[in-house]
C-alpha cells in the first residue's frame, strides 16, 4: 500500500511539471525539453533524500520512544480468518502483552496487537508469540517471513519464541498449522530444513538419543553477556530448552549460556541493521521461568537500547 501511495504521488507530481510546462510555455523548443527533464531529475532526487531521511527519523525515534508489537495472530483481521496456532507454547498474545505492561514501567513505551499487515518500521521490537508457527499470507512465496526479515534488516528487534520458523499456517484459508519445509530425517524434519536455518543461519538443539526436548537444563551468564544485556537471569539456574542456538551457527551473540556452553538457550542473532532475539526454551505457562526470562531480555533492551 505505502509503495502505490508513494508510485501515485510522484506521478502526481511529474503530471503536475507537464501542465506547469505546457502553460507557461506554449511552444517549447530541445532546450526547454532538456531543462524539463534535468528539472524532474532534481524533483526525484530531493525526493529520495526527504524518504530516506524520512526513514532515518522513524529508526531513531523508535528507539527514544519505543513501540513493540505483538502479532494477534492474523495476516489482516480477525474477520474471516482462521486462529493461529501456537504449538510447543501456551502463552497467547493476551499474556504477553498483560505481562510486558505490567513489567516494563517506562512512560515512553507503547505495547500494541498488530496483525502482519500492521507490521512496519515505527516498532522497535515485534514479538511472534506463537511458538513454531507465524501466520504466513503465502505458505509457498513465504511472502510474510521476507517481511519480517524485511523488518529486521532494516533495523528491527523480532522476538521469536519456542523454536523458529517451523512452522507456518495460512490463517485466510486454513486452521491447519504446517511444517515450512516438509523434508525427513530419521522420521523427523531436518533442521537444516527450516527457514530459520536457511535465512538465519541458526542451528539449533533437537530430539537426540539422550532424550526428547524440552529438557531441562542449568543456565548462567557471563560478565560480558550481563554488561551487554544486563541480568537476565535474576538467580534463575535451571530452565527447559527446547530447541536452543547451537555453536555451529553464525552471528550470534549469547544472552544466556547452557552450563557447558553447549547451547545458548537465549540469544541476539544479527541479521542486516537489526537483530533477532531467539528464545530457545519451553514457555509452559505464564508465571514460568522461561517466560520471565523473556520479559527480563524485552525490558533489558527496551531501558538499555544495545547492542
Amino acid at each position: 500500500m505505502k509503495e502505490f501511495l508513494r508510485n501515485l504521488l510522484i506521478s502526481f507530481f511529474v503530471a503536475l511539471f507537464f501542465l506547469i510546462f505546457s502553460q507557461t510555455i506554449p511552444n517549447p523548443t530541445l532546450y526547454h525539453y532538456y531543462s524539463l527533464l534535468l528539472g524532474l531529475l532534481i524533483f526525484c532526487y530531493v525526493l529520495s533524500g526527504i524518504a530516506k531521511s524520512y526513514n532515518w527519523i522513524v529508526r531513531k525515534s523508535r528507539k527514544v520512544f519505543p513501540k513493540v508489537g505483538i502479532f494477534n495472530g492474523h495476516i489482516n483481521t480477525a474477520v474471516r480468518e482462521y486462529k493461529c496456532k501456537h504449538p510447543w507454547t501456551n502463552i497467547t498474545p493476551e499474556m504477553w502483552e498483560r505481562e510486558l505492561k505490567n513489567t516494563v514501567k517506562l512512560w515512553r513505551l507503547r505495547i500494541k496487537m498488530i496483525s502482519i499487515s500492521e507490521m512496519n518500521d515505527s516498532f522497535y521490537i515485534i514479538v511472534n508469540p506463537f511458538g513454531d508457527n507465524f501466520p504466513e499470507e503465502s505458505t509457498k512465496l513465504h511472502s510474510s517471513f521476507y517481511r519480517i526479515c524485511n523488518y529486521i534488516a532494516r533495523g528491527g528487534i523480532f522476538v521469536v519464541t519456542g523454536g523458529a520458523f517451523f512452522h507456518h499456517q495460512n490463517t485466510l484459508n486454513s486452521e491447519k498449522c504446517e511444517a515450512v519445509i516438509v523434508r525427513t530425517v530419521d522420521g523427523g524434519q531436518s533442521l537444516k530444513d527450516t527457514l530459520f536455518y536457511q535465512e538465519f543461519g541458526v542451528m539449533t538443539t533437537g530430539d537426540t538419543d539422550e532424550g526428547a526436548e524440552p529438557t531441562e537444563t542449568e543456565v548462567f551468564q557471563e560478565e560480558h553477556d550481563k554488561m551487554l544485556f544486563g541480568n537476565v537471569l535474576g538467580g534463575i539456574k535451571r530452565i527447559k530448552r527446547f530447541r536452543a542456538t547451537c555453536r555451529e551457527s553464525s552471528n550470534f551473540i549469547p544472552i544466556i549460556r547452557e552450563e557447558d556452553n553447549g547451547s545458548f538457550p537465549m540469544a541476539y542473532i544479527r541479521y542486516g541493521c537489526g537483530y533477532l532475539l531467539h528464545g530457545g526454551m519451553h514457555l509452559e505457562k505464564e508465571n514460568s521461568s522461561e517466560f520471565k526470562l523473556m520479559i527480563n531480555a524485552i525490558k533489558n533492551l527496551v531501558i538499555k537500547r544495545k547492542p
